[in-house]
């Protein structure tokens, strides 16, 4: 496999072309979890698989279809609502033992957060969500101190162990909900039923990969990531590349079909979905979509597969402006490219795009 045979097939099965048959629980249910930390971002990386407009993502958010929790590596994902359960239950010991010097530094002790829980669980019982804000107001009147980091803390451990869950925005404030009441319909797995689901969807929805990759995107073990792959051995094929064995459906796509020439979200798996970027992203570039690697993605330029720049978005009265960083010259050909993955996102936000570099 070269590396254009392993870009295309992961654009095809990443569903990087829009389709009117997806909804945004699809797109999730099949992608398993999606990185969230850019909120913007996800509502692109949403829509862009789609075709759905900004207002239809954010409904897929309020109506309960799909929410953002912290079922791996201790970041913001995206999942289907009713998977939230079992996902964040995979890593739910591993991350919550591996935080316990953070929680002894800010002096939260299993008294204080098991207070913490009980206040939450009072204040949203009956569905309601609160912000970000309001919480930390109702954690101080009950004796809670959230400074220095503590409230945010609280927040993740009560969603990293199944009892609260990211709600819809309000405004530009986070809310957060009861897990239960939320989404009352919750499945449940064992882990190793877990685990072996996360690994079909992986593999089915960013292969080829290796699973190397797989172990890295879950924040699983390297066991867990071979149980993982040992359970879906047989519905899956490989390939070697350079000593490495990239492992994908039987039924994946070749994606030569795709022109490969997208404008995508800072974060999107694309990039945030393997260990090793490599394929499509030169080692000497990878920088310049994460500037001083302080973990912050930028928007890329994909241009028949490859990244090729970084981008950003101004929204102004009327328009949205498209600003190109390349990292070289694009020929006149390679912006007349661009125009319509342009035009896609504007009509995600149900506005003109005009690139203006």
């Amino acid at each position: 496999m070269t590396p254009d045979q392993i870009t295309r097939p992961r654009l095809a099965n990443q569903l990087i072309t829009p389709s009117e048959n997806r909804t945004p629980l699809s797109v999730a249910q099949h992608m398993g979890a999606m990185q969230a930390q850019d909120y913007y971002g996800t509502l692109w990386a949403l829509g862009l698989r789609t075709g759905k407009t900004e207002r239809e993502v954010i409904k897929a958010f309020e109506d309960a279809e799909i929410v953002r929790t912290w079922p791996q590596r201790g970041t913001l994902h995206v999942v289907p609502a009713v998977d939230a359960k079992w996902l964040v239950s995979l890593s739910e010991e591993r991350l919550i033992k591996g935080a316990a010097s953070r929680r002894e530094a800010l002096g939260l002790t299993d008294e204080i957060l098991g207070k913490a829980r009980d206040t939450l669980v009072g204040a949203l019982q009956g569905r309601k969500l609160l912000s970000r804000p309001r919480i930390m107001e109702v954690l101080e009147d009950a004796g809670i101190s959230t400074k220095s980091g503590r409230g945010y803390h609280i927040l993740w451990y009560l969603s990293q162990t199944g009892v609260t869950v990211v709600g819809p925005m309000e405004g530009k404030q986070q809310t957060f909900a009861l897990l239960d009441d939320w989404v009352p319909n919750a499945r449940t797995l064992s882990r190793e039923e877990g685990i072996a689901e996360l690994a079909r969807r992986y593999f089915t929805s960013h292969g080829p990969a290796t699973v190397k990759d797989f172990g890295w995107w879950t924040g699983l073990t390297a066991a867990d990531a071979k149980v993982g792959l040992a359970a879906n051995r047989s519905a899956l094929i490989s390939a070697k590349v350079d000593r490495h064995e990239y492992w994908f459906a039987g039924d994946t796509p070749t994606g030569e079909d795709q022109k490969g020439d997208f404008l995508l979200p800072g974060f999107d798996e694309y990039m945030l979905g393997y260990k090793n970027r490599d394929a499509a992203l030169r080692p000497e570039q990878a920088e310049n979509i994460c500037p001083g690697k302080n973990g912050m993605f930028l928007s890329t330029i994909i241009l028949g597969g490859q990244v090729v720049g970084t981008w950003k978005r101004t929204v102004r009265k009327g328009r949205v402006e498209i600003a190109l960083s390349p990292f070289k010259r694009l020929s006149r050909e390679d912006k007349a490219r661009l125009e319509e993955p342009a035009n896609a996102y504007g009509r995600f936000l149900d506005l003109p795009a005009v690139i203006t570099t």
